[in-house]
């Protein structure tokens, strides 16, 4: 299970260095190619197989008659972008995906249960409520700890 956030810089080139604890989860459990697609202003990488598992199984079975499936096929493949973790554990973040995310220099690498999301530092701070200088996020919204009883 991918958990935690750890913050990380993106190179010059666009490239930015996976935490060894998450590259190694990933790697032993699902190999190292991973499909990266940006959605809420981050980054979500998927591994293949829960990239299939959650996505590419369940699409295949909608009928392609419907338009509406038809363009949320096209939008979700058609921004997705596949790659690999190379031999210093960092991937590619394409211009497109950096630049739709406000992702430059800094940034934060966020395990979040089967995937990983990558948020420019200061949007990541915002969303999670982690803002500096006593300044407020975004408008207070009932959060999922509020709606969802958790037994421990």
């Amino acid at each position: 299970m991918l958990i935690s956030a750890h913050p990380v810089s993106v190179d010059a080139k666009g490239r930015v260095s996976i935490p060894a604890r998450f590259r190694e989860h990933l790697s032993a459990t699902f190999g190292d190619q991973v499909i990266l697609l940006g959605k809420d202003g981050c980054i979500f990488v998927y591994p293949v197989q829960e990239w299939k598992r959650k996505f590419s199984e369940k699409l295949k079975e909608l009928s392609t008659s419907s338009k509406e499936v038809r363009r949320t096929l096209r939008r979700l493949y058609g921004r997705a972008e596949s790659c690999e973790f190379d031999r210093q554990g960092r991937i590619l973040l394409p211009a497109k995906l950096r630049s739709n995310s406000s992702i430059e220099k800094d940034a934060v690498v966020a395990g979040i249960e089967n995937r990983l999301e990558i948020w420019d530092k200061a949007k990541w701070n915002e969303e999670v409520g982690d803002v500096e200088d006593g300044e407020s996020g975004a408008a207070e919204e009932e959060s999922a700890e509020d709606l969802i009883e958790f037994e421990f």
